[in-house]
């Protein structure tokens, strides 16, 4: 035999080695990608020893895992949907159902984001009621009068918007604006006057107002003008009151609930009166709205 004859036999021996080396693995590769323990094939003699997977075998595991792994992230998904369907379900009945959160907590803070971190954009008192409009993860986002932000769900009660939105509880201007009015008790009246050493009654609301970004006009019947007229059933604390106190639209005061309102008269000066006393009672004509008109 001659020595090419001898070299190509050999090549060919090594090459049909390899082939069946790499067949012999491939049960392992395939259990291995699965997960599936592999058990060596080990001679002890006895003739119930576990023999190897075949490839039949092991393509049938891979395929049933591959239907196990489907099912779980089938499953994992519906669960998901139903719990989104059932918050979202939640919200919307917060939302729409209620619409309001009052605070019963102290005094909430009212955040720019939904962080304990984030910064404050005011403190909403004990009582008020904020618009809902929209709420999770423990957090409210709400607005109340011209600010919105987050507050905290654990400082509110849910209640109906409806149930407040006409009263001086969904609106923090009114009770700063009534508080400031108030600090003008005791100002003398001096017909003309605008200032806190003397100040008329158009002057007096006019200023009050101002403090707070509503331009009035100067006279009563300006202010009547850019006012919106309301009945005395829908009457509610920081309207303007106007009476006819020498002929026409001559007098003017700011409500302040429960038939009292305090204005600049002649008298007494700035000082807080009721509508049941005669004087008043006779002179007055109506009521008319500036804020949220």
């Amino acid at each position: 035999m001659s020595r090419k004859t001898i070299s190509l036999a050999l090549a060919i021996c090594m090459i049909f080695s390899c082939i069946v080396t790499a067949l012999a693995a491939e049960p392992e590769k395939e259990l291995a990608a699965t997960g599936a323990e592999i058990t060596p094939a080990t001679d002890t003699g006895n003739a119930e020893a576990t023999p190897l997977l075949t490839l039949d075998q092991v393509s049938e595991r891979a395929q049933q895992l591959h239907r196990d792994l489907d099912l779980a992230v089938r499953q994992a998904r519906n669960t998901a949907m139903a719990t989104a369907m059932a918050a979202a379900t939640a919200k919307s009945v917060l939302v729409d159902q209620y619409g309001g959160a009052m605070v019963v907590n102290g005094s909430a803070p009212l955040y720019n984001s939904a962080d304990d971190d984030a910064g404050k954009v005011r403190t909403v008192p004990y009582g008020k009621v904020a618009r809902l409009k929209d709420s999770g993860n423990g957090w409210y986002r709400v607005s109340f009068d011209t600010c919105s932000g987050y507050m905290k769900a654990d400082d509110c009660l849910v209640v109906r918007y409806s149930d407040y939105e006409n009263t001086s509880a969904a609106s923090l201007l009114i009770d700063d604006l009534l508080a400031y009015a108030r600090t003008y008790i005791g100002t003398p009246y001096v017909y003309g006057g605008n200032s806190r050493s003397g100040i008329d009654c158009s002057a007096f609301t006019q200023q009050v107002f101002n403090h707070f970004g509503y331009n009035l006009p100067r006279t009563v019947s300006a202010q009547y003008a850019v006012c919106r007229r309301v009945s005395d059933s829908e009457r509610r604390p920081g309207d303007l009151l106007f009476f006819n106190t020498c002929g026409g639209l001559s007098h003017i005061g700011i409500y302040m609930g429960n038939g009292q309102f305090i204005h600049a008269g002649s008298i007494y000066g700035v000082s807080v009166r009721s509508l049941s006393e005669s004087y008043f009672a006779n002179t007055y004509l109506f009521a008319g709205r500036i804020i949220g008109k």
